[in-house]
């Protein structure tokens, strides 16, 4: 199998889920597209984006493999709790214990992975982690590469061992993505079948990569949300394919105005980093 653990970044390395997304043009927030201001290195893009940053409150950080020429991109790098971000995981997970029997997912697993994934239904997810098992969760997050993550099993909503408080990173996040759009390590019906139902997110759970996107630009992507006592957290990742641009991409966030206020920031953050990637970076 193609080991994704041992990728190396090239030159441009930089060691860098609700209720209905906010669109950007009824705030007034878009305006020319970042290429149009000269976004096409990869200083130019960690100015666009520090630039924005520094009108908004709270915090943010993404990691970027552009698939056109294996480079990754990094902006200030965070580690944070996932919240829904992490089914994913547990979605491969259950698909990688089937793999392994030389099964395929009863038809209550399928119903239980599209409720977690489409709808980031939290009882679908208790119960696909519960029979999995946390210990299987963290052995398919080693073998995937996730160094940096560390995977909780619980199931009380909220609570300091909730599945939802596991800790990743954005670069462990893109590589466990990494592996459903380009790896071996789940068969290509398998890795079909994870990002059919990316693909298939409830519109009102699309914000961030799916934000405001073309027609004609292929989005998956699970999101992550909920709040913490020093902000909201909103994370993403997914993968973006259309318009020229095939990339993985991850962000944390914590907003410290709430949902909607981060919202907006993530929003801004990856059509920035959209418009940026219409030719790969120098």
């Amino acid at each position: 199998m193609t080991d994704l653990r041992t990728w190396t970044p090239g030159r441009r390395e930089l060691v860098l889920g609700g209720s209905a997304g906010v669109a950007l043009g009824a705030l007034g927030l878009v305006t020319a597209p970042a290429q149009a201001a000269g976004v096409d290195t990869r200083a130019q893009l960690t100015a666009a984006l520090d630039a924005y940053m520094a009108t908004r409150a709270g915090a943010a950080g993404l990691t970027v493999r552009d698939n056109r020429d294996g480079r990754y991109f990094h902006w200030r790098p965070r580690t944070q709790q996932t919240h829904s971000a992490i089914k994913v995981l547990i979605l491969i997970t259950t698909l990688k214990v089937a793999q392994d029997r030389g099964r395929a997912l009863t038809s209550t697993q399928k119903s239980l992975a599209s409720r977690m994934i489409r709808f980031s239904d939290n009882d679908a997810t208790n119960r696909l982690i519960t029979e999995v098992t946390v210990r299987r969760c963290r052995i398919v997050a080693d073998q995937l590469g996730m160094a940096s993550t560390t995977v909780l099993g619980g199931t009380d909503f909220r609570s300091s061992t909730w599945w939802g408080h596991s800790v990743s990173t954005t670069r462990d996040l893109v590589q466990m993505m990494n592996h459903v759009v380009l790896g071996t390590y789940l068969s290509p019906g398998r890795r079909a079948y994870v990002r059919e139902l990316m693909a298939d997110v409830t519109s009102t759970q699309t914000w961030g990569l799916g934000d405001g996107l073309p027609s004609d630009v292929h989005v998956e992507l699970k999101n992550g949300w909920g709040p913490r006592t020093d902000g909201y957290r909103l994370n993403g990742v997914g993968h973006v394919s259309g318009r020229g641009r095939n990339y993985q991409m991850a962000f944390l966030s914590r907003s410290s105005n709430g949902y909607s206020y981060g919202q907006t920031t993530v929003n801004r953050l990856s059509r920035i980093v959209f418009d940026a990637l219409d030719v790969p970076l120098r």
